[in-house]
């Protein structure tokens, strides 16, 4: 133990006795590798001895007191001559002492510390925390003080000090120690010396008129009149005669500087002045650390030239909203109170949007707190902070703001009228008094509470029930058009949107609202669907299909019906027939036809004038946002901005960068708007089977090939049957029927090869409209055909399409792991010959079946449509049957309704086991033209 109480240790090896002890050293051992390595130095050992190594390097390092009780519970570890008595140092009790200041002689004083029993057997040792030795009970243990700080150790062995300079000595502890210095006691001084505290005092100048970003405080310290700054030397201020002695609050004036560091202030100068440098660093100062300092007693100047000044704001905002009649947009300007002045809040707002954090632009970061502050420029100097809390909500709704180009020249906002629910409904929560709105509010009202949509009465007219969600259908279609607004109908396929379409066109006739004609415009495959739709659930209304080469002829007749027919494909080529007229409504069936803007299609489309616009698909978005915007700008222009401004301010944020809060926005924006009913959430309603005879029309050449097949056939038969007679004529008259059969399905079915050069199919078209359709909704399908060489030209156009599919049919080995695949739900698509496939499967994934073509036997049709349909199959199925209108696969249809024989041997391929029971008209209806 030396004078500096270090302790230091020696390491000696000797041999333990018999009785316990230890015989007399063999020699002593330097702290090396060698001892280290040495084969009777055990693993605790090198523990201690590498710690205390590590932690007492040039005794520069106090170790701590844990070491001293590895090293004393070895039962090792001696003291000095206590080595030679056998007597191990023991572990001590703790002690209590306290620092104290001592007063000597000549004025000088010392920080001691005083053990609360004071013994000449104790020795104070340096560690943390502090320890001692008793040599009267040879053991070591710890010294509690009052402080009990980790700074204790460092003020053993203090030094004398002049009475005089003990001020200056306590303001040097305050400044190392900070609040650990509040622990220790104060010196008791002579009443002539005072450690006085100082007024600080700041002065603020932004000296360069071309640079305002750089700016200088000059510190002083006023103690009682006399200035001093931080760069002047000494801790007196002034010694007169009757007067008492200044000191310097040097702690303070330390700290003071320390503050101004930490603020971003840089190195004092020699006039005793700080620099700052950056606008946000001056702004944030000013707001946020100034008012704290002036409550602190602080006084804070300003020369004349200095740039920046803080105008007061309460936060609160108020709006001001135009419309003109008839406009589909209305005019927004938020207003805020600066300095008791209104100023355009909007400009503010798109300020605070640039000073926002990338991360929290881009919804990576959405922790950023309420009080977090952003500075805004007012006029030159002049700026305002807000809080991100208070701008928030408007930021979160007013998206607009981020795109540049958004704000008027007059500092407003130009919306859709469609966005007003929204906007009124943030601008109430956030406590906004808004004007002129009332127009507004009354379409903002009843968007706000949407799902509380008056019921309608069904029309009398219509010669059908409608389920419950359809009936629903019809009030919203209802609502949209009571308030002016358009919107899309998006239920599943199958789900009646025809019907409930239907359905609102009755209302409006049998209201007499319905004075102009509405166009609906849909694919070619499902247009005649649409006549027949009509002709079977609402006679009442009149319609035209515009169609075909003799399209032109019904132009003229457009306003003396009450809807109009056409198809995509057409409507591009007669879009200045219909530009000519102002429609009630125009429809657009699969309105996914239009998702891609860029088309002519789309540009046509927009064109159409039209009261009240309604969109039907089941897929309102198949890919992108991009799609879903396009039907929305043919509804509603302007309703999600244009569509750089779409993909800039939704599209990205939410498909590239996963932004929830766009996302929230955008289904908030759109959910008055759209209604989609999937077949999961209606199950309830619907039966477990539900059969869609789904009537198609061939057209072009493929109408041309059924009516040459036809006529050629019909003079065949004919002159057979004149010849050999009805009876004996059945192999040749089924032949003839068999080959239209085939033009129905598609000409290259023929073995002709005229036929085979016709790419046209109806059927073919139908599915590959409706297949992507339903494979987007979730849809597993069974297709059926009686004929494979109809399956494998299907199979081609999926192949082009890239739809996985699977396929069965006679020729097929092993069907087992086919069935696996289609259960396991890896493919949506099951082709599947009707002869193969029509019994022994079980194919419960599946929740559509098309027929694409009618069997003989309708049992036979049932059975497969069982495959699906059965025991274990927990969701409803949906069965289509495409049939040719006007065609033999009608009359046929017809038929099997009454004479099952005889439509099993017209349908059976096994023509020469089959009985013809035939007469002259049914014939004759067999073999009629399609008009």
């Amino acid at each position: 133990h030396d004078e500096t109480n270090y302790l230091q240790l020696s390491i000696k090896t000797s041999k333990q006795k018999k009785n316990g002890g230890w015989s007399r050293s063999h020699g002593s051992e330097y702290l090396s590798v060698h001892l280290i390595d040495n084969s009777y130095v055990n693993n605790d050992d090198v523990n201690i001895i590498t710690a205390m190594v590590r932690g007492n390097t040039y005794k520069q390092d106090v170790i701590s007191f844990d070491i001293y009780e590895q090293l004393i519970n070895t039962h090792r570890c001696f003291w000095l001559a206590s080595y030679d008595l056998d007597q191990p140092i023991q572990l001590g009790e703790d002690i209590q002492a306290n620092w104290q200041w001592q007063v000597l002689e000549n004025n000088m004083q010392s920080l001691q510390l005083i053990l609360k029993n004071p013994s000449d057997n104790i020795r104070i040792i340096k560690s943390q925390p502090i320890a001692y030795y008793d040599s009267r009970t040879n053991s070591i243990g710890r010294i509690i003080s009052d402080s009990n700080s980790n700074f204790e150790v460092n003020l053993l062995n203090s030094p004398l000090i002049e009475e005089e300079k003990l001020p200056w000595v306590i303001s040097k502890l305050n400044i190392s120690l900070g609040e650990d210095s509040k622990r220790l006691p104060k010196p008791k001084l002579n009443k002539k010396f005072e450690l006085s505290k100082p007024i600080v005092r700041l002065r603020f100048s932004t000296p360069n008129d071309h640079d305002h970003l750089t700016g200088t405080v000059q510190i002083s310290f006023d103690y009682h009149g006399n200035l001093v700054g931080p760069n002047v030397l000494g801790t007196v201020i002034r010694k007169a005669k009757n007067i008492a002695t200044i000191y310097r609050d040097i702690a303070l004036e330390h700290m003071v500087v320390e503050m101004l560091k930490e603020q971003g202030f840089k190195k004092i100068n020699i006039d005793n002045s700080m620099m700052l440098q950056g606008r946000n660093c001056w702004l944030s100062f000013l707001h946020n650390q100034l008012p704290v300092l002036e409550k602190q007693g602080w006084q804070i100047t300003f020369d004349d030239d200095f740039y920046y000044q803080e105008l007061e704001t309460n936060g609160v905002f108020d709006a001001e909203i135009s419309q003109d009649e008839g406009n589909d947009f209305f005019s927004i300007g938020l207003n805020l109170d600066v300095a008791g002045k209104k100023l355009p809040a909007f400009p503010i707002l798109y300020n605070a949007i640039e000073q926002l954090p990338r991360a929290v632009l881009l919804n990576q970061d959405t922790n950023l707190p309420d009080d977090y502050r952003i500075y805004i420029d007012v006029e030159q100097g002049k700026f305002i902070a807000l809080s991100y809390g208070s701008i928030k909500p408007l930021l979160k709704q007013f998206v607009e703001l981020f795109m540049p180009s958004a704000l008027q020249k007059d500092g407003t906002l130009q919306l859709s009228r469609f966005q007003g629910h929204q906007t009124l409904a943030v601008l109430d929560d956030a406590g906004v008094i808004s004007s002129g709105e009332k127009k507004l509010r009354a379409l903002a009202n009843k968007l706000k509470n949407f799902d509380k949509i008056a019921n309608v009465t069904i029309p009398k007219q219509l010669k059908a029930p409608l389920r419950e969600y359809q009936h629903q259908g019809l009030n919203w279609l209802q609502f949209l058009r009571e308030y002016e607004l358009n919107g899309i109908l998006a239920d599943d396929m199958g789900l009646g949107k025809t019907i409930q379409t239907l359905a609102n066109l009755l209302c409006e006739k049998q209201q007499q609202r319905l004075t102009k004609p509405c166009l609906i415009i849909a694919p070619t495959s499902v247009i005649f669907n649409w006549t027949i739709e009509i002709d079977k659930f609402a006679p009442a209304l009149t319609y035209q299909l515009i169609n075909g080469a003799k399209r032109h002829k019904h132009f003229d007749t457009i306003e003396q019906n009450d809807v109009i027919i056409t198809s995509y494909a057409l409507v591009t080529k007669d879009i200045k027939n219909y530009n000519k007229h102002d429609f009630y409504y125009v429809i657009l069936d699969e309105s996914h036809y239009i998702k891609n803007p860029k088309t002519k299609l789309y540009q046509s489309i927009i064109q159409l004038k039209a009261q009240y616009k309604i969109c039907l698909t089941g897929t309102p978005m198949e890919n992108h946002l991009g799609e879903f915007w396009s039907q929305f700008n043919f509804l509603l222009p302007g309703f999600l901005g244009g569509h750089r401004q779409f993909t800039k301010l939704f599209r990205t944020p939410i498909e590239k960068q996963d932004n929830q809060e766009r996302k929230l926005l955008l289904n908030k924006r759109i959910k008055p708007f759209i209604l989609r009913r999937t077949k999961d959430k209606v199950a309830e309603e619907l039966p477990s089977k539900t059969i869609i005879v789904q009537t198609l029309r061939i057209e072009g050449k493929q109408a041309e090939l059924y009516e040459s097949v036809r006529l050629s056939m019909d003079s065949r038969i004919k002159k057979i049957i004149t010849d050999k007679g009805i009876n004996r004529s059945q192999i040749e008259i089924l032949d003839a029927l068999l080959k239209l059969r085939q033009v129905c399905n598609h000409p290259k079915l023929l073995p002709f090869e005229s036929a085979k050069s016709i790419d046209q199919s109806a059927k073919l078209d139908y599915l590959m409209d409706t297949l992507p359709e339903q494979i987007i909704e979730g849809r597993r399908i069974l297709i059926f055909s009686q004929f494979t060489s109809m399956l494998s030209l299907i199979s081609e156009v999926l192949d082009q399409e890239n739809i996985d599919y699977l396929k069965l049919t006679g020729s097929t080995r092993n069907r087992q792991p086919l069935i696996d695949k289609f259960q396991n739900g890896e493919v949506a698509v099951f082709l599947i010959s009707l002869r193969a496939g029509g019994v022994g499967l079980n194919l419960t994934a599946a929740d559509t079946v098309i027929h694409v073509d009618p069997w003989w036997n309708p049992a036979v049709e049932d059975q497969a449509t069982d495959r699906a349909h059965r025991i274990g199959q927990k969701k409803p199925v949906f069965v289509y049957k495409l049939i040719i209108k006007n065609s033999i696969e009608e009359k046929i249809h017809e038929i099997q309704k009454n004479k099952a024989e005889l439509a099993k041997a017209l349908l059976s391929e096994e023509v020469s086991q089959s009985k013809l029971s035939l007469t002259d008209d049914v014939l004759e209806a067999l073999m009629s033209p399609l008009d």
